[in-house]
């Protein structure tokens, strides 16, 4: 039986197309995750500047002013993890957010009020959205 010298080079190259196939595969998995993780991301920041863009302009944010009222609490429903995360930090853009939506200066006040009223405010997961706002609009700067 004839066998070429080229056999050994073509079972070699053979070898590397599945290599590269595999590690292609890998990467797109990877590059997926990826890209996922920051379609999540876009998306949160996409809900929160909807829900500051349909705010009005009145300056109450009280009970009696429900658009606005609404507003705030359901921006603090929906971003309720990462306001944790930044009132335990001290800051954040989410709660920028919130204070523009609550009327209040940005100027760190408030995010300082939060993170020293943490407990308050997030470590009972029972407390509803609605409360959250009615207690940082009655107590914070």
């Amino acid at each position: 039986m004839y066998k070429s010298i080229f056999e050994p080079r073509r079972r070699i190259a053979g070898l590397a197309a599945v290599l590269a196939t595999v590690w292609l595969l890998g990467g797109c998995t990877a590059l997926s995750i990826t890209t996922k993780r920051a379609g999540q991301a876009s998306m949160t920041t996409l809900k929160g500047v909807a829900h500051v863009s349909r705010a009005t302009s009145n300056a109450s944010v009280t009970e009696p002013d429900v658009p606005r009222y609404a507003d705030a609490a359901a921006f603090v429903h929906s971003q309720r993890r990462q306001l944790a995360r930044q009132a335990a930090a001290g800051g954040g853009e989410d709660i920028d957010a919130l204070a523009f939506l609550l009327n209040k200066p940005n100027d760190g006040n408030l995010a300082r009020w939060m993170q020293a009223h943490y407990r308050s405010l997030f470590s009972d997961r029972s407390v509803s959205a609605s409360t959250i706002v009615k207690r940082i609009d009655a107590q914070a700067g």
